[in-house]
């Protein structure tokens, strides 16, 4: 719906008619603004800013792919404290201009904040920045107040572009022009505009101080990108502009790269587009234009809640583990940590209390040097924590790690025309052959790499190397598939290499030596069967005889491939005097603990978090299955993963706010159908919950499951499906417990109203279980200590009445003797 400007914090539904202001549009989180020829996406609780151009077509084009690959930041050395946290959100109108403020944390631990407007009229977006709150120094502690803010701010944001973007034009500070082709920007990296980090390039001293713009061009798209700077001779003269071509496929925006120190009043600069002719002109009348509108703009961010600055104590020692847990089954609360590369992270688990840091090392494309990170696992094992790296078992980089090319046709999959074939689409990057020896060795020396250097637990990703349709068809897995055929395969079990029934049944010619060299099936050759018979694009195909068998040998491979590595990995550890756990990415064999991603039980509508069905039989019949492909009672533990899709992350898809409620009803929704849930403490694209304000929420559940650690230990799931709530939106759940002999009542609450959950009062729930309990109490995430519930006989059992809930609560009924329990269990199933 199209909104005033004054209007939008009111969510009132009216137009902008100005004919010289842009169209505002308010979705849910975000707020779209329409000018000339661009369409800004501004995030209403982070720091989230998209920018389109319309290109000469017509079309909207991104300029970058998404939101991520826009950056506002403060750098100081290597550290960068990236604005991916909460903030507060203003807007009004600007004479035709839309105004939108925000304040944001940049570092917890400091109290360092940016404070950010967006001035959007028509001709672009007016974007000022300044830094507030104490002024750490490089190692992070607090100056006194008259010394100078160190470090550098990113504002305009550093945007990662794509290769349509093929030009560039600034002018000098001589006055003279300078354009060029990105392309002639090398060696790599090089730089066009003004550079801190050399002359590489086409570089600068300063720009011309009245036609101060850097100005990008998309040849592709017929449009531009100029970032234009007001008051450049006094706000911009010790800043950096310029765009980075750091390698080959990378390319790289700094709009504006300048003193912390000139940042605590505010910076101004544009981001707009540019057309093809009359570059020169159209900076004047921005910089003109945006002369005027500082002149007349008066801040409207509105103050941060003063908890989101406040530090967050360290976990409580008398909850902590002295230890870490020599049982996995004795684990409760798991986090997520990837990447735990320094004290700055290990200072965030330690405010978690959890039991297993996941992934806090993880090798992708290049290792980690967990060499010089060797002292992390003793860290945090002096917090009670296991700590987990874990490498991928089926992303292999074309010079990842120094591997020679003659390494990566060894180790790498093809396809049926025996290609090497791009993983998941994207250049650079294949899929290992898990046939390979070569490959299988060079995933045990990650994984001992990181034993080595002190991991307890490995999170194996992609066991089963993750391959499409048209991958797996490299020689060794050939070479294995014979191998199969001729002894692990039922149906041609006891067949010898020259039994007619090779062609008979399964139509391969013995006599091609095209597909048989040898005239026999040890020199069978499964890529020049599918070649014979059409099917390089499709060996799938119904018309393929041996489909079925390669499918079934695919299984027994992964199976065999996995076993081996597991093995090996645990052959390791043992003779090291440790004991390593392993999970895969999935629930899997040969495993301590199953750890799988939400994935497509990730329901959102309209872009905002969807409680409105329980899923707590989902979660259940996951954990069910976990035990069952495990062979033994295991941890099922769900976390939230992230990939290549759009967007790459779903987790950071929905505001925090929502991602809070989410933790604290689907989360309690999987505890209470006998998982654990991996709480996201650090993750890929900005995921930080440090920074986006949800550790609080976190560190609630955690504290609770802490607290309460031996009911989640040691009772057991009863059932769900016969329990009566007496209101809608409510999952339930009953367990058993021996000490304290009780029956565990779970209760959580799905009711949400504009993505807030709404609290309530005096919640019924039936449970058919005879007698009336001793005692009831309830416990909660929301609130301390025990409060009194109550409970009547109804026809079919009893009734508990919850007082308040808001968001989980747990009855405990208390009882002398286990009551019969048959009633309350799930109806039993027959797996199909």
């Amino acid at each position: 719906m199209h909104l005033w400007i004054g209007c939008l914090l009111a969510g009132a539904a009216l137009v902008l008619t100005a004919s010289a202001a842009p169209v505002v549009e308010e979705k849910g989180d975000r707020a779209i603004v329409t000018g000339d020829g661009y369409r800004a996406t501004i995030g209403r609780e982070t720091v989230s800013f998209m920018l389109e151009l319309k290109a000469s077509d017509g079309q909207w084009r991104a300029v970058a792919e998404r939101p991520q690959l826009v950056t506002f930041a403060c750098q100081d050395g290597e550290r960068v404290h990236v604005a991916t946290g909460r903030t507060t959100w203003a807007a009004e109108k600007l004479g035709d201009a839309a105004v939108f403020g925000q304040q944001g944390v940049l570092d917890p631990a400091t109290g360092l904040t940016l404070d950010l407007h967006y001035i959007c009229a028509n001709a672009g977006v007016l974007v000022g920045a300044r830094l507030a709150g104490p002024k750490p120094d490089s190692r992070g502690r607090s100056r006194s107040e008259d010394a100078p803010m160190a470090g550098r701010l990113w504002s305009p944001p550093r945007i990662a572009l794509g290769k349509e973007w093929d030009g560039y034009l600034f002018w000098a500070e001589d006055g003279r022009v300078r354009e060029g082709d990105v392309s002639r920007l090398t060696p790599h990296p090089a730089y066009a505009g003004v550079s801190p980090w050399g002359p590489q390039g086409d570089t600068v001293r300063r720009l011309d101080a009245t036609r101060p713009a850097l100005i990008l061009k998309s040849s592709a798209w017929g449009v531009g990108l100029g970032v234009v700077f007001v008051d450049y001779a006094n706000r911009w003269g010790e800043s950096q502009m310029f765009f980075q071509h750091h390698t080959p496929t990378s390319r790289l925006l700094y709009g504006g790269y300048s003193p912390a120190a000139r940042a605590e009043k505010p910076l101004w600069a544009w981001l707009a587009p540019f057309p093809a002719a009359d570059a020169e002109k159209r900076v004047v009348e921005l910089v003109q234009k945006g002369e005027q509108l500082v002149r007349s703009f008066r801040p409207i961010s509105r103050p941060m809640p003063e908890a989101w600055t406040r530090a967050l104590p360290d976990f409580p020692a008398a909850l902590r583990r002295t230890e870490p847990v020599r049982d996995i089954n004795e684990a409760v609360v798991f986090t997520i940590n990837e990447t735990t590369r320094s004290d700055r992270e290990l200072a965030v688990a330690r405010k978690v209390g959890s039991d297993v840091l996941i992934r806090a090392w993880f090798k992708w494309h290049q290792a980690p040097p967990v060499k010089d990170w060797r002292d992390h696992p003793v860290k945090a094992h002096q917090m009670g924590a296991l700590f987990g790296g874990g490498i991928t078992c089926s992303a292999l980089y074309d010079r990842e790690n120094g591997i020679t090319e003659a390494q990566l046709h060894d180790m790498a999959t093809r396809s049926p025309a025996g290609q090497l074939l791009d993983a998941w689409d994207t250049p650079g990057i294949r899929h290992g052959s898990l046939s390979s020896p070569a490959y299988l060795d060079y995933l045990f020396r990650w994984c001992r790499e990181q034993m080595d250097a002190g991991a307890d637990y490995l999170f194996m990703d992609e066991h089963t190397a993750a391959l499409g349709a048209l991958e797996g068809y490299d020689d060794h897995s050939l070479r294995d598939f014979r191998g199969y055929l001729l002894g692990a395969c039922a149906q041609t079990q006891g067949w010898t290499p020259n039994d007619a029934r090779w062609a008979s049944d399964l139509k391969i010619d013995l006599a091609d030596r095209e597909v048989c060299p040898t005239a026999a099936m040890d020199s069978f050759d499964y890529r020049a069967f599918l070649r014979k018979r059409g099917l390089l694009e499709k060996p799938s195909a119904p018309a393929n005889p041996l489909n079925n068998l390669w499918a079934q040998f695919r299984v027994w491979r992964d199976d065999r491939a996995w076993k081996a590595l597991t093995d090996r990995i645990r052959a390791y550890a043992k003779g090291q005097g440790r004991t390593v756990l392993i999970s895969a990415n999935g629930i899997a064999r040969y495993v301590d603990l199953q750890v799988l991603g939400v994935w497509g039980a990730w329901k959102t509508k309209d872009g905002h978090v969807d409680l409105s069905q329980s899923q707590l039989p989902h979660w259940r019949s996951l954990v069910l299955r976990g035990h069952a492909v495990a062979e033994k009672r295991v941890p099922v533990v769900l976390f939230h993963d992230w990939g290549f899709g759009d967007p790459p992350f779903p987790w950071l898809a929905v505001p925090a706010s929502e991602r809070e409620v989410w933790i604290r009803t689907r989360g309690a929704e999987i505890y209470a159908a006998g998982g654990f849930f991996a709480f996201p403490v650090l993750g890929p694209f900005g995921c930080d919950a440090s920074r986006d304000g949800t550790l609080h929420a976190i560190v609630q559940q955690t504290t609770f499951y802490q607290t309460h650690r031996n009911l989640f230990l040691r009772g057991r799931y009863a059932g769900s499906e016969t329990l009566m709530p007496k209101a809608p939106h409510l999952s339930v759940a009953a367990w058993w417990t021996d000490e304290p002999r009780a029956l565990l009542l779970h209760v959580i609450n799905r009711e949400l109203k504009d993505g807030r959950l709404q609290p309530r009062k005096n919640v019924a729930v039936g449970i058919p279980v005879d007698p009336l309990p001793q005692k009831v109490a309830a416990i909660s995430p929301d609130w301390e200590g025990a409060r009194p519930a109550a409970c009547r006989k109804v026809e079919n059992g009893v009734e508990v009445t919850l007082g308040d809930l808001d968001a989980y609560a747990i009855a405990i009924l208390h009882y002398a003797e286990k009551p019969d329990l048959s009633r309350v269990q799930d109806p039993a199933r027959v797996a199909l």
